[in-house]
């Protein structure tokens, strides 16, 4: 697929207002919009859902389910030639046309300037972008545990790549955006040609769209060994506990059958067509069932497996109880399955992790558990009953281990509580 043009190309003359409308949407200067936003946003254009759904297709060929500065201005021109009755094609991209209006707006000055300043050369950018895709970001953002193994491929020390995620971690949220994953290999070329690190990123390597930021922020703390700053580690790392998935096990079980009986393929996902229906007939509108299957879509696949089909129902059901779905995904929403996990030094690269002392839990649970359901296994293995079901067995397991590793309740409290099978499922919710 052809490179979209250059910037200055699509805004032509008008540049200072495709500028302002960027930062009207990117208020927080991440470098890139969101399918919600971004939706909610191109609504003001007065154009019709099916012209917006095809110009949001042709700024994002590729599926990423949000829109950089670049596909963005190709959205903005679109919009333009929709308005102006034109046809929404390429070629017309670099054609001069009136400005897209999409309500009241100051110009700004471009910062081609600044762009043309970063030590990062396109050709490069280009390259680790390839990269950054390649390892399936989530809304836009790389964790920890995605960027590890291509680091750790740099056979450099882990000490100096600690450095290294510290120094690229610009806004200090713990992941890299496409920008700071192209500073974090630019800084791993530079160490391999034994070149040093800086002690603080210059503004030169600070990307364009994270200056007048500040590249470190008071109380930052680093996620790596090794990149301890002597001052602006004003909060010390704190380890924070697994959090329970939102959907419950019971929910869960709900939306297993409806996905089997979704999977006409039985390929294991389903798609957008084979769940239309099912979303419809929720009443919600298009454009919140769009956001929500890009939320769950994490891979951009155009499929859901049955972990991320549950968490499309889920927030489906949020939303029809006057919850709006988030911009983006919470770290409590992200299916198990998608989780980081990691064996070798899981403190690094900003993956947190069972502390020693939660594994021996683990461990003490998975010894306890099943001789604490065979004090009910008459019960449990009663034909008449509904609870011998293996995958119900499976769901009480887990669910008693999150209730005890979040400390909710004692492996020895069950024993005095939980009386019969039946009492059990109450405590597990189910």
């Amino acid at each position: 697929m052809a490179a979209f043009p250059p910037l200055a190309s699509i805004a032509g003359s008008h540049a200072g207002i495709y500028e302002a409308y960027f930062l009207q949407a990117d208020p927080k200067g991440t470098g890139s919009v969101g399918a919600y936003d971004a939706a909610k946003f191109m609504k003001k254009s007065g154009l019709n859902d099916t012209v917006l759904s095809k110009i949001w297709d042709l700024s994002d060929p590729t599926g990423k389910g949000y829109l950089e500065k670049v596909g963005f201005f190709v959205g903005l021109k679109y919009i333009a030639l929709a308005q102006n009755g034109h046809d929404l094609t390429p070629a017309g991209l670099i054609v001069e046309t009136p400005p897209p209006n999409l309500g009241p707006v100051e110009p700004v000055i471009p910062q081609a300037s600044t762009t043309e300043q970063w030590d990062i050369k396109p050709a490069e950018k280009m390259n680790y972008d390839k990269v950054f895709d390649s390892l399936q970001p989530v809304n836009g953002l790389l964790s920890g545990d995605k960027v590890k193994p291509v680091l750790l491929n740099s056979k450099l020390p882990t000490e100096l790549l600690g450095k290294i995620w510290d120094l690229s971690d610009c806004d200090k949220d713990g992941y890299l955006d496409r920008d700071e994953f192209a500073v974090a290999m630019s800084l791993v070329y530079r160490a391999r040609e034994n070149n040093p690190l800086p002690g603080t990123l210059p503004t030169t390597m600070i990307p364009p769209s994270k200056r007048n930021k500040g590249s470190q922020l008071a109380g930052a703390v680093p996620v790596l060994p090794g990149g301890l700053p002597s001052s602006t580690s004003a909060v010390p790392p704190v380890p924070t506990a697994v959090k329970p998935w939102v959907v419950s096990a019971a929910e869960k079980l709900n939306y297993d059958a409806m996905f089997k009986r979704l999977d006409t393929d039985f390929d294991g996902l389903v798609s957008g067509a084979e769940i239309r229906d099912t979303f419809v007939k929720t009443g919600l509108n298009n454009t919140v069932l769009a956001h929500i299957w890009s939320l769950c879509d994490m891979g951009g696949v155009g499929k859901l497996n049955s972990e991320q089909f549950a968490l499309a129902m889920f927030l489906v059901q949020q939303k029809l109880k006057g919850i709006e779905p988030p911009s983006q995904l919470t770290p409590e929403m992200i299916p198990p399955s998608a989780r980081p996990t990691s064996t070798a030094d899981p403190a690094a690269f900003g993956v947190k992790s069972f502390t020693l002392s939660n594994l021996q839990t683990y461990i003490e649970i998975d010894r306890e558990i099943p001789s604490f359901l065979l004090i009910f296994s008459s019960t449990y293995n009663n034909p008449t009953t509904k609870v011998c079901d293996i995958k119900l067995k499976d769901i009480v397991i887990l669910t008693v281990i999150d209730l005890i590793v979040n400390g909710l309740i004692t492996i020895e409290s069950l024993f005095h509580i939980v009386t019969d099978f039946s009492s059990l499922l109450q405590i597990c919710n189910i």
